[in-house]
């Protein structure tokens, strides 16, 4: 089996046994978990997207183009293409996003000539890519296709998680191995959702109390600059 498989093969069975329910917005914990992630990936965007011209952003994995769809709305002259695995959910990012680009394809063979992107976006993407060499695959195109000193803002599971063996953390160290000479700019954020999902009435009060303890804090956000 193929890694492309292998994907494939773990988000069918998310499908299939009903795991695609614990991101459920309607679950408050994991609203606000939600909430938080993309009002900070907005604001990695406003820093990192260039205004002397219209920028080119790239969501690699972009699913449902929900990222896509808020970056375009916020910044309208943005020129937005994203890639997703999964050809159902590249068509339901055209029908919500029609402004932007979808194309269905793996992250290690991205589709788009060399130095073509100011921005890319990486969200919660390679933590689920089953083998280093792939890995190390969709590191070289990302550096391909970004401009010299263009960002990859990122989102991502620091730890493993027990329960599902399809996923496993990308620390500081993995990423500095997969980007060398990257400037990084990093912090951990997020409730871990198993925590966050369990919270109900209470997750206005617990959930900023609990943000607040760093090892409850599951995935790294920020942003590395390509070398220019």
């Amino acid at each position: 089996m193929t890694d492309e498989e292998r994907i494939r093969a773990a988000y069918r069975a998310y499908d299939d046994s009903g795991r695609a329910h614990l991101w459920d917005r309607s679950n408050r914990g994991y609203a606000r978990l939600s909430d938080d992630r993309d009002r900070t990936l907005l604001a990695l965007l406003a820093r990192s997207l260039p205004a002397e011209r219209p920028p080119d952003l790239l969501d690699v994995g972009c699913g449902d183009g929900g990222l896509l769809g808020a970056a375009m709305a916020r910044w309208p002259d943005v020129r937005g293409t994203g890639l997703d695995l999964l050809a159902d959910r590249v068509q339901a990012a055209r029908d919500a996003v029609p402004a932007a680009t979808f194309v269905t394809g793996s992250a290690d063979a991205l589709p788009f000539g060399d130095q073509s992107f100011d921005v890319v976006t990486a969200i919660t993407i390679v933590s689920s890519i089953p083998s280093a060499q792939m890995e190390a695959a969709v590191a070289d195109e990302i550096a391909r296709v970004l401009r010299p000193g263009g960002w990859l803002v990122w989102y991502d599971l620091r730890y493993g998680n027990p329960s599902n063996p399809a996923v496993h953390g990308m620390s500081r160290k993995h990423l500095a191995e997969l980007f060398p000479g990257w400037a990084a700019e990093l912090r951990s954020i997020t409730v871990a959702p198993p925590v966050a999902r369990r919270l109900g009435r209470l997750t206005p009060v617990a959930y900023p109390l609990l943000h607040a303890i760093p090892p409850v804090r599951s995935h790294l956000i920020g942003r590395l600059r390509c070398p220019a």
